[in-house]
């Protein structure tokens, strides 16, 4: 699957580039002013901003399309048939998402 930074200025093959796309909070303190920043980056041993939200609910309901357009994207396998010394027709894939149960 081929994702697109939010600033469009990045385009990235998840599956091939990096291991997963996460939530991250990042808290800085200016003195007694507090901010807080809502992203999705790219986990591949560091993280790598790709996205900015206003909240850690949107940052999630887009995590959960994400899945969502994941699921609807099919993919072929083809192989070869030793015993038939032919190529086999190709079958078409649906990809599966398996989301952890709360407890």
């Amino acid at each position: 699957m081929i994702i697109v930074s939010q600033n469009k200025e990045r385009v990235l093959w998840f599956g091939r580039a990096f291991n997963a796309l996460e939530y991250n909070e990042d808290i800085s303190k200016k003195g007694k002013q507090e901010t807080v920043r809502h992203t999705i980056c790219i986990s591949d041993g560091c993280l790598e901003e790709i996205a900015e939200y206003d909240s850690k609910e949107r940052c999630l309901a887009v995590l959960k399309d994400f899945c969502g357009a994941y699921e609807e994207e099919c993919y072929t396998s083809e192989f070869f048939d030793q015993a038939a010394q032919a190529q086999r027709p190709a079958t078409y894939r649906k990809n599966i998402v398996y989301q952890f149960p709360e407890k």
